[in-house]
């Protein structure tokens, strides 16, 4: 399930877009099922983005940056991935959309 995820986030930063949960769903089929507990979608995001380079975005900013009930999803996976996220529901807002614009310019030629 992550690297059906995983190479669906990846497919998103290249079309220079963003996701959602919905959009997923829609995209991936059985290969996701309908629906996911947060902690699951923790689960899975955190199995993402587990050999995210350091230096690099996370690629769950592509759900976090449009979807705003996926904001403590986000920050549960960040903080397991040792990554640091504001408290602040704003300024997490906005690093989360700083990420998905470069996450959309490193993916664009890969």
């Amino acid at each position: 399930m992550a690297a059906a995820v995983r190479g669906a986030l990846k497919k998103a930063a290249r079309e220079r877009s963003t996701t959602s949960w919905a959009r997923l769903r829609r995209q991936l089929g059985s290969a996701l099922p309908h629906h996911l507990h947060p902690d699951d979608q923790v689960i899975v995001l955190a199995r993402v983005d587990a050999d995210t380079p350091v230096d690099e975005p996370l690629l769950t900013s592509l759900v976090a940056a449009t979807d705003s009930h996926s904001a403590a999803v986000f920050q549960r996976v960040a903080n397991q991935l040792g990554r640091t996220v504001p408290d602040d529901t704003h300024a997490a807002r906005s690093q989360w959309q700083t990420d998905a614009l470069h996450l959309q310019q490193l993916y664009r030629y890969k």
